[in-house]
């Protein structure tokens, strides 16, 4: 149980578009962990311009779990992440996607480490996936960066830790900010992410490095854990490509177009290789690799590095 004596107030913000299946299944998951809440804790849902019954949704909790709803009609998850940050009335911010399950202590855990570490200003938690119809026979493991970002995998180990410049940073499911953080760092960056329908990266890790380059601190909460339920339908490889496109995009990396080249058509003959070999996991890998390569390439038709 929590203790009530706990001077760190929670919120917990939820972006959601057009989704009110998936976000009834998130909302139930944090009502199952109630008991972790505080009465001075607050629960936001931001419905970027769903159209949808996501409204009729979060009704549908407010007896059960502090709820507000906020509508953002500015499209993108920066502007519903950064409408977030203009709302929030308490001392710890929570961001979880509307496809995520929260697990036992999860919400606690972010309490006690921010209680536990004041100089910290920024939180990452850990994410395992969930498939919904069960793990695909071909994922042989979760060693593949640029796969695990599609499908949301984070696990840094079974202990707390600090984050050094180098290390991997927190994925957008699952990470908090601390109220001293927000007010230094300011908005997410909304050029970046995702907008609506159309896939989007970077405004996460844009955040962190921003605040990295102000010198906030921030820790991994091994026990800060949620499920993200990833169906196997959504891996198509015009999806991967474009999901590769976008990365490649809002790379800080500025090859040659010539050099973008020669690694697309390293990871052409690759994937190639790969899929003979039975290994899809890694022939996906590939075929995202190649999206970003291609992301790549069209920078250098834009002098701001932007499509």
């Amino acid at each position: 149980m929590t203790n009530v004596n706990s001077t760190v107030r929670l919120s917990i913000a939820i972006c959601t578009y057009n989704r009110a299946d998936e976000l009834t299944k998130t909302l139930d998951s944090v009502r199952q962990v109630n008991e972790e809440l505080l009465p001075c804790d607050e629960i936001l849902v931001i419905d970027n311009n769903s159209s949808d019954h996501t409204a009729e949704t979060v009704r549908g909790f407010y007896s059960d779990l502090p709820l507000r709803y906020i509508f953002e009609g500015t499209q993108g998850l920066s502007a519903a992440r950064s409408r977030a940050l203009k709302e929030y009335e308490n001392d710890v911010i929570i961001f979880f996607d509307d496809d995520i399950t929260v697990l036992p202590n999860c919400i606690n855990s972010y309490r006690q480490s921010a209680s536990a570490n004041a100089a910290v200003g920024f939180f990452g938690g850990r994410i395992h996936v969930q498939w919904p119809k069960g793990r695909p026979r071909w994922l042989k493991s979760y060693e593949l960066p640029m796969l695990n970002g599609l499908v949301g995998h984070y696990d840094l180990g079974q202990e707390l830790c600090h984050y050094p410049p180098e290390t991997h940073l927190p994925y957008g499911a699952n990470f908090a900010l601390r109220r001293t953080t927000t007010q230094l760092v300011g908005e997410f960056d909304q050029s970046l992410g995702v907008n609506g329908d159309e896939i989007g990266r970077g405004e996460e890790s844009d955040y962190f490095e921003r605040c990295i380059s102000k010198d906030v601190m921030g820790i991994y909460i091994e026990s800060a854990h949620v499920l993200h339920r990833f169906p196997t339908d959504r891996l198509r490889l015009p999806y991967l490509f474009r999901y590769g496109v976008q990365k490649g995009l809002v790379e800080s990396v500025r090859p040659t177009r010539l050099d973008c080249l020669k690694m697309l058509a390293e990871q052409l003959c690759k994937s190639v290789y790969q899929l003979m070999i039975g290994r899809r996991d890694r022939f996906y890998q590939c075929v995202i690799n190649m999206g970003m390569y291609h992301g790549l390439s069209k920078k250098q038709d834009h002098p701001n590095g932007n499509s």
